[in-house]
């Protein structure tokens, strides 16, 4: 084979595979552009199907309108206002808050009988809806993981187990409820002229004495109570043995002796290994402390119960109720046009 001769027929086939690539890519720009003309195409049809229906259109929308603008505000209640305030409470009042805020949204179902006392206490009050949104801190999220630590110490578990290394923060969120956070948003809806503030004391006073929260408060508070008390005795017992050592140290040893040394140095005699257990036990008496401080609180405000504006994603009633009157005219024109489909392939088969 002769070197000098080009080598074409490798040529042609690079041509005809360039050739291939860019038909490919053509015809695939031009089915896109097809499918795009045919949904143009649909929506002309679907104007042009409004335009044959227009009176109807029109007439529903201004309806909508007139609805918004002279009917609405004399059919609805003007004395109904929203109200929205700021709680925070512990895990187990949060639990009463959700169960209490479900009761008055089904209170008119058929076992709204239930709890009596709270569908009567929402009835005086004018309370039609209420509404609780937990307030999702990053706080709310670190606190509730190590908690999770510290009741698990409380059991005599250990914290530094393969259980706890895996037990990420990370995850931690994904698996809290909404009861887990302490900052809660309460939103309520009101037919009657009550003063606020009212209504705000009243409907505290009825969870923060709630039959369920008070006895799930004193059962935790008891063992909690029980817990403080042996820590505070391990704290006062190991004060007592450091200073029983120091009074011992002066008598019995040298001139300066009797520094009790508070460092690195000390670790490997008795007085260090007390003050070690004495500062585990002080952070665990902390712990505990701060637990009994959440159940003590029950449902606490934040932020005072105050009247406010209810936002929709449709803010203007006037836009909104013409949206809603042209939606029922498409719904109107569609079924026309349906019938008309069902006529024309009743005639087409002779059914």
């Amino acid at each position: 084979m002769n070197p000098n001769v080009p080598n074409t027929p490798q040529q042609d086939n690079d041509e005809v595979d360039l050739i291939r690539l860019l038909n490919y890519f053509k015809n695939g720009i031009k089915s896109v552009f097809r499918k795009l003309w045919k949904i143009i195409e649909a929506f002309i049809q679907f104007i042009i199907l409004l335009k044959k229906n227009w009176i109807l259109v029109i007439g529903l929308t201004v309806l909508g309108a007139l609805y918004a603008l002279l009917l609405r505000p004399i059919l609805e209640n003007k004395q109904s206002k929203t109200y929205e305030m700021i709680v925070q409470s512990n895990p187990v009042s949060n639990l009463e808050l959700y169960a209490f805020s479900s009761e008055i949204n089904n209170q008119d179902s058929s076992n709204s009988d239930v709890n009596a006392e709270g569908i009567s206490l929402a009835k005086s009050l004018g309370i039609t809806n209420m509404k609780v949104e937990a307030v999702e801190r990053s706080e709310d999220v670190v606190n509730n993981y190590f908690n999770q630590i510290e009741v698990a110490s409380l059991r005599g578990d250990q914290t530094d187990t393969l259980y706890y290394k895996a037990f990420e923060i990370n995850n931690h969120k994904s698996k809290m409820d909404k009861s887990d956070f302490a900052f809660q948003k309460v939103r309520l809806k009101v037919n009657k002229d009550i003063p606020s503030s009212e209504i705000q004391e009243k409907l505290l006073n009825y969870l923060n004495n709630s039959p369920g929260i008070k006895l799930e408060q004193e059962a935790k508070l008891q063992v909690l109570t029980n817990y403080e008390y042996q820590m505070k005795r391990n704290v006062e017992n190991i004060d007592s043995l450091l200073v029983s050592k120091a009074v011992s140290s002066k008598n019995a040893g040298p001139a300066g002796s009797d520094q009790l040394l508070v460092n690195t140095a000390s670790r490997g005699t008795v007085e260090g290994d007390l003050l070690r257990y004495s500062e585990v036990f002080n952070r665990k008496l902390y712990s505990t402390q701060k637990m009994i401080a959440s159940y003590q609180k029950g449902v606490n405000i934040i932020s005072n119960i105050r009247a406010i504006n209810e936002k929709s994603v449709v803010g203007n009633p006037i836009l909104k109720y013409s949206l809603l009157g042209f939606g029922l005219a498409l719904i109107i024109v569609l079924l026309l046009r349906f019938n008309k489909y069902l006529n024309r392939y009743e005639q087409q088969n002779n059914i």
